[in-house]
């Protein structure tokens, strides 16, 4: 065991040494996660709409449209309400971009509302802004859908005395309506959430960056043998009092260190810079040991299978580019059809992304990624067990 320590101690200071190493296992995936997950908006489902609402009525109508469903719109944290003065301070506020949309209520819409004059709210949209544009006019119809009903509750009224009403009392029925109609309703729908959740854009593209490049750099412990086999220091290694296992076991044991220390400093850069989430320490630390010994034993098995450096390294490439598409590295498989999700679940890739989607759930711990961590100790443990087997025959046959 102390001739594989040796042997894994002098491969790490060999790749401290090497800038080659320290580009594709730190600086590449660091750099490609920072600029995706700032470009690339986030799917957390979370919204920040800006709206400008200019008031020329101020009748208890318009009130109620401000106090209602756009304060309704502002408490649940979905955009922000600013009152302007006036129809043009509006227009320049979404012409400036400092809202998405704006909010114009004539004057006369709180008298008109009550009587049978049309009675209009309008929108002012960006072309950019689609969904503040949606929204608005979806919060607009169901107001005045509320104000349409306070009406036709008044007609109904009317039509039932069967003589002309009195103006006093058409005003009595409106004002009764209008107050019903401020009741809560006898139904009301709740949304709750579901113990489902997805990671942030940052803390997705870290992740996805961070297993991408973690393939190559576990290939580094499997490259370095045939390279010492080709510069023929390998047959000196076995020439000496040491166990083939060992060298074999030396030389893995550096690339699984190497890539456990790369993928760690990734979780920590990218969350104190970047803002990533990754979820509970504990569980993301089974997690990238678990996924750190699936890519040690993916890569262990593909170097084998050939006879060079430079084959090794083109099917380390092709195998690592494959399973990263299969397994939504680049693209979250819930945003796939649906057979490319079954498909990628044959990926370390995937099952580690879904792992730190469970961590994403509040107060989610170990507990939760029992099953990704399995199946990514599953994969290693099998393609790596073969690739032992296959590299210590290796070593024997030079």
């Amino acid at each position: 065991m102390r001739a594989a320590l040796l042997i894994a101690a002098k491969d790490l200071r060999e790749r401290l040494r090497d800038r080659t190493a320290l580009i594709v296992a730190v600086i590449a995936p660091f750099g490609l996660a920072a600029i995706l997950g700032t470009v690339i908006p986030s799917g957390d489902g979370s919204l920040d709409l800006r709206y400008a609402i200019a008031d020329a009525d101020g009748s208890p109508v318009s009130t109620a449209f401000l106090e209602g469903p756009l304060a309704g719109l502002s408490d649940a944290g979905i955009a922000e309400i600013t009152p302007v003065d006036g129809a043009d301070a509006a227009r320049a506020a979404v012409d400036d971009d400092e809202a998405d949309a704006a909010f114009l209520i004539p004057a006369g819409f709180g008298e008109a509302s009550r009587g049978t004059a049309a009675a209009e709210i309008e929108l002012i949209t960006r072309a950019d802004a689609s969904i503040a544009g949606q929204i608005g006019q979806s919060v607009a119809e169901q107001f005045a859908a509320e104000l349409d009903a306070v009406r036709l509750s008044v007609v109904a009224a009317v039509a039932a005395g069967g003589v002309p009403p009195d103006p006093d009392e058409i005003a009595r029925l409106a004002s009764s309506a209008a107050e019903a109609s401020s009741e809560p309703p006898p139904i009301v729908v709740e949304v709750a959430s579901t113990e489902v959740a997805e990671v942030d854009s940052r803390t997705y593209y870290a992740a996805s960056m961070a297993i991408f490049f973690l393939f190559f750099t576990a290939s580094f412990g499997p490259l370095s043998l045939l390279n010492e086999r080709r510069q023929g220091t390998l047959a000196r290694l076995v020439a000496a009092p040491i166990h083939p296992w060992a060298i074999v076991l030396g030389k893995s044991l550096g690339s699984f260190i190497l890539g456990i220390v790369a993928t760690g400093v990734l979780v920590v850069a990218s969350t104190l810079i970047l803002g990533a989430r990754w979820g509970d320490p504990f569980g993301v630390a089974v997690l990238v040991l678990a996924a750190v010994t699936a890519a040690s034993g993916i890569t262990g098995l593909v170097t084998t299978l050939a006879r060079t450096e430079q084959q090794a390294d083109g099917l380390n490439s092709i195998v690592a580019v494959t399973l990263a598409v299969l397994g939504g590295t680049f693209i979250p498989l819930s945003q796939a059809p649906e057979i490319l999700g079954q498909i990628g679940l044959i990926t370390p890739h995937a099952w580690f992304l879904d792992g730190l989607d469970e961590l994403a759930v509040p107060a989610s711990g170990i507990g939760a990624v029992l099953l990704p961590t399995g199946v990514l100790l599953l994969i290693g443990l099998v393609t790596g067990a073969i690739g032992l087997v296959r590299a210590r025959r290796l070593v024997v046959t030079r």
